[in-house]
């Protein structure tokens, strides 16, 4: 009887969490994907799984390349707010010196403002803006 309710314990809690790790998009930290794009190997074409890595890595041209892939549906399905989302990254300035708030930890400290820097600073690429205006314009 006791030997009954434990197996029934052990596949009711395998049942919950069967599904959890199925769609998680990440395993023990690691992503397994970006945009829906396999990050290993055997699942889509070398060069697109190298282009979403590059890109999830925050390279703006691979954004961009990624984002007319989606948009034009090459080598993906043609899916414009994925698109959307990658010209935004790509258009958008990255990197440089920011200012981060520090709560207190509890032990009575006050909390502070630091200055984090994120690496070389870097503008938004322009194709990437007009490309991002020209989906704005079609959806309206």
């Amino acid at each position: 009887m006791m030997r009954r309710f434990a197996a029934g314990i052990v596949t009711a809690v395998t049942l919950l969490l069967l599904p959890a790790c199925a769609s998680s998009n990440s395993y023990m930290g690691i992503p397994l994907s970006y945009m829906g794009i396999p990050l290993f190997a055997g699942q889509v074409a070398p060069e697109l799984q190298q282009l979403a890595a590059r890109a999830r890595a925050g390279d703006k041209q691979a954004q961009l390349d990624l984002g007319i892939a989606f948009e034009e549906g090459h080598g993906v399905e043609q899916d414009l707010g994925k698109a959307r989302d990658l010209y935004r990254l790509a258009a958008s300035d990255s990197g440089g010196p920011v200012w981060v708030y520090v709560p207190s930890v509890g032990n009575g400290t006050k909390g502070r403002v630091m200055q984090v820097d994120r690496g070389p600073k870097m503008s938004g690429l322009a194709e990437a803006k007009a490309r991002l205006d020209l989906l704005a314009r079609i959806s309206e």
